[in-house]
């Protein structure tokens, strides 16, 4: 059978004072977040006690996922230390429940302290790099509340492949759980990016490209921006945004096969400019076969530039 409801006068005094006295209705039942139980968590609608009433302390919440039972009797005397509350009037049930309420952590919340950790050791310190939040237990639950977070260790690159960071998850200060992240961190490298949609056979120049930081696998072979590719064809259509590689473009062709060269050729204090035609067809940086014009002997040719080249050897 429904209790009836019952109600606590803190000081019976006068008529009148019995008239002005503040009624205050309760919940029968309460799920608090915290540690601790406000009067605003007990009542059954804060805006009609003063706002300063709202956040005092009544009594410690539960431990996490039990519940702890209370009569109006034991509100009126945690309440009594309040001189402002002395002629309070409490409207509820005799008793009432207080639960303390659990919550799911999700795995986006150890993003920023792996980060922040990760940034002041080795070998990450001082360094660029993206962490990628991988997996945490399923159904890891906390009591709600402040959460603060200490990595304990680190274990990297483990039999699954990516490394696990053990993580001791606190609530309101006190530890409630050790939670082993997995996670991915990549350093970021500095890399060409295309600026803009370029076709197959397009000669690249400074506006075609950007730099950016990126997370990329040493074996993707992306082109660091350090390195100057003004000048590069492309060798196949490349689309805006796309990381360049190093097989997405090749050195200028310098000279075809037929074309005249202007050979430099330096010998102690003599430099001399020979004329020959190529061999093969060549781009920078490549050693081609020419024809002496004047000797008809063959000598091999380091290309500097479009038609231009230094002699190697005879």
């Amino acid at each position: 059978m429904k209790r009836l409801a019952i109600i606590l006068i803190f000081l019976c005094g006068l008529a009148g004072s019995l008239r002005a006295a503040t009624v205050i209705h309760l919940k029968s039942s309460v799920e608090v977040t915290g540690k601790d139980v406000f009067l605003g968590d007990l009542v059954l609608d804060s805006g009609l006690i003063p706002k300063e009433w709202a956040s005092r302390r009544v009594m410690a919440a539960p431990p996490p996922g039990e519940v702890s039972y209370h009569s109006l009797t034991t509100v009126a005397q945690a309440l009594a230390r309040y001189d402002d509350m002395m002629s309070v009037t409490l409207s509820g049930e005799p008793v009432l429940s207080i639960a303390r309420r659990e919550r799911q952590m999700e795995k986006t919340e150890f993003y920023k302290p792996l980060h922040d950790y990760l940034s002041r050791h080795e070998p990450w310190k001082n360094n660029d790099f993206d962490i990628k939040v991988l997996n945490i237990p399923h159904n890891t639950r906390i009591p709600a509340g402040e959460t603060t977070f200490e990595i304990r260790r680190i274990d990297r690159k483990t039999s699954k492949g990516y490394s696990v960071a053990y993580v001791s998850v606190m609530v309101d200060g006190i530890e409630e759980v050790e939670v082993p992240v997995g996670m991915e961190v990549q350093f970021l490298s500095e890399v060409w990016v295309v600026a803009k949609n370029l076709e197959r056979g397009h000669i690249l120049e400074a506006s075609d490209l950007r730099s950016e930081m990126h997370a990329v696998d040493s074996n993707g072979n992306y082109l660091s921006s350090s390195e100057v590719v003004t000048g590069y064809e492309v060798t196949r259509a490349l689309t805006a945004g796309e990381l360049l590689r190093s097989n997405a473009v090749s050195k200028p062709l310098c000279v075809k096969r037929g074309d005249w060269v202007a050979i430099n050729a330096h010998s102690r204090n003599l430099h001399v400019t020979l004329r020959g035609k190529a061999l093969e067809n060549g781009r920078l940086g490549d050693r081609i076969m020419c024809i002496n014009e004047r000797s008809q002997r063959q000598v091999l040719v380091e290309l500097t530039g479009s038609g231009n080249g230094v002699l190697v050897r005879l």
